[in-house]
């Protein structure tokens, strides 16, 4: 239970620092800024998800749904990045948040096989 609150945190300082950056896209790009939003939300209702499950089977099928949602907020900054709406420190600083975050739920899903 401890690894899940660690990546609740850190999703949560994610959101934080993403909700930081969302304030300086312009106007136009709603669509954009709108799906960053919602990813960041999905992953936490993921993580809570996760957490009060008890089937193995449907634990499994949140933490993929999981690392969906990190490819896609990853994405999302990429595109950020690219549109130049995000610095490249920007965009490295939330990198370094999502690959620790991945690197947490790859753990949880190794962890949880061995105990299989």
């Amino acid at each position: 239970m401890n690894t899940n609150f660690n990546i609740l945190n850190k999703a949560t300082k994610t959101n934080q620092y993403v909700e930081k950056l969302l304030v300086n896209f312009p106007k136009k790009e709603i669509v954009l800024k709108n799906n960053l939003e919602k990813t960041m939300f999905s992953i936490i209702e993921t993580i809570f998800s996760y957490n009060i499950q008890t089937s193995g089977r449907i634990k499994e099928k949140y933490l993929k749904d999981l690392l969906v949602h990190l490819s896609m907020l990853n994405y999302y900054i990429y595109l950020s990045f690219d549109k130049k709406y995000i610095s490249k420190h920007q965009s490295e600083v939330v990198g370094r948040y999502l690959i620790e975050i991945r690197k947490m739920v790859y753990g949880v899903i190794r962890s949880e096989n061995d105990s299989i």
